[in-house]
């Protein structure tokens, strides 16, 4: 499941360096198998729905690769469970985490201009638009929000 989750084009299109090879998404889930979750990582997730155990995809909190101290969710979901609310719930479940169990100060969402869905998302969870950034691709979108423990929050 997750190396075709890995390996869907549309799922991937916005996912960063976007669709993976059958090889890397099997390395990637090496990688998570025998070093992030026997490590204790805390920090990338399947997701199951409840009703009967369905894979839905993936999803994490993690420190931005440009930007070590600014943490920023992420998820992956198959095409087939698009438009059911999983993704709005990963989201606010994801930044309740980084408050309350990471005690992060700010929470980021890294987001292609054009992706609609997903900028409805990160709003969905608190998240706004705080600036542009640049990379390889292009001009893409960062949201945030402040920890409401944060006296300097707005």
């Amino acid at each position: 499941m997750f190396i075709a989750l890995m390996t869907d084009a549309e799922v991937m299109k916005r996912v960063g360096d976007g669709v993976l090879t059958p090889e890397g998404a099997e390395k990637l889930w090496k990688k998570l198998l025998e070093n992030f979750y026997p490590g204790g990582e805390k920090t990338i997730w399947a997701i199951w729905a409840k009703e009967n155990g369905r894979y839905i995809g993936h999803a994490s909190i993690r420190p931005r690769p440009e930007k070590k101290e600014d943490w920023e969710i992420g998820y992956i979901i198959r095409r087939e469970e698009w438009g059911k609310g999983f993704a709005s719930e990963i989201a606010m479940k994801l930044v309740d985490y980084g408050f309350k169990k990471l005690k992060l100060p700010e929470i980021f969402a890294t987001i292609d201009d054009e992706n609609y869905p997903s900028i409805k998302v990160a709003e969905k969870a608190g998240l706004r638009f705080s600036n542009y950034e640049f990379d390889d691709l292009g001009r893409f979108s960062v949201y945030s929000i402040k920890s409401p423990m944060n006296k300097n929050s707005k």
